[in-house]
């Protein structure tokens, strides 16, 4: 028997030992995935009208460094708010 086949015996061995633990994992992955969507739910709404606040104060922000940089640096800070809305609406793609 090659060193191959032993590690591949062994590696066999280990997977077939994890089995149960793999399984287990799973059925507290999936209680708890069940426990919490209705914290999901809950928290929905605010989390819609947190994202729509920092889209509109990342805009206001956006307006005021272009009127303080007399648009100079227009196209990167709107690109940066833009940037900022998508990081907080990614969720409702």
């Amino acid at each position: 028997m090659t060193f191959f086949d032993k590690a591949k015996d062994m590696a066999n061995e280990l997977a077939d030992k994890a089995a149960p633990l793999r399984e287990k994992a799973t059925e507290v992955v999936n209680d708890l995935a069940e426990k919490a969507e209705p914290l999901r739910e809950k928290a929905q709404p605010y989390l819609d009208q947190a994202g729509e606040a920092i889209s509109k104060g990342a805009d206001v922000a956006a307006n005021k460094m272009d009127e303080l940089t007399g648009g100079k640096f227009s196209e990167g800070v709107r690109a940066v708010g833009d940037k900022v809305g998508e990081l907080f609406n990614n969720d409702k793609k």
